[in-house]
């Protein structure tokens, strides 16, 4: 009885994170570095996020991120999202407008990328921890986002 229960907890899972990555499908939410990130310096970034779902297990979404630390920055950013073995997905995103302090760059001001895991809490909510990798160089942080379906 006990393997049964199991069996069926797993399918259960199993359904709703695929019910979560289909073709057609919209997810809003946000996401935060929650302040950790391995280098000297302090930086707390959120993002404001959406995905919209291509084909199932591939999204194209993009970020627009609010970031405080040695100066207060806006960001924009389109992403790519490819979910592989289930519920892990490899991301990739690339800053293409930055506001920080009174300058303004429009052009490839960082290129980022990272691994995360998306946990289906409900039918239609989905947290998602990540570890990222900025610039592709030392700054290596940890996020944690929320995501609602449309």
């Amino acid at each position: 009885m006990k393997k049964l229960l199991l069996v069926l907890l797993v399918l259960g899972g199993v359904s709703i994170s695929a019910k979560a990555q289909s073709r057609g499908d919209v997810f809003v939410g946000g996401n935060s570095n929650l302040g950790i990130i391995i280098t000297p310096d302090f930086n707390l970034n959120g993002n404001v996020t959406a995905d919209y779902f291509i084909r199932d297990g591939l999204s194209i979404g993009g970020n627009c991120g609010f970031g405080i630390g040695s100066a207060t920055s806006i960001s924009l950013a389109p992403s790519v999202k490819y979910f592989f073995m289930g519920d892990i997905f490899a991301m990739v995103s690339a800053d293409v407008l930055t506001i920080e302090g009174g300058t303004t760059t429009v052009g490839m001001n960082s290129f980022n990328a990272g691994v995360g895991f998306w946990l289906a809490i409900a039918d239609n909510v989905v947290v998602t921890p990540t570890l990222n990798l900025s610039d592709l160089t030392n700054t290596l942080s940890i996020g944690m986002g929320i995501s609602v379906k449309l």
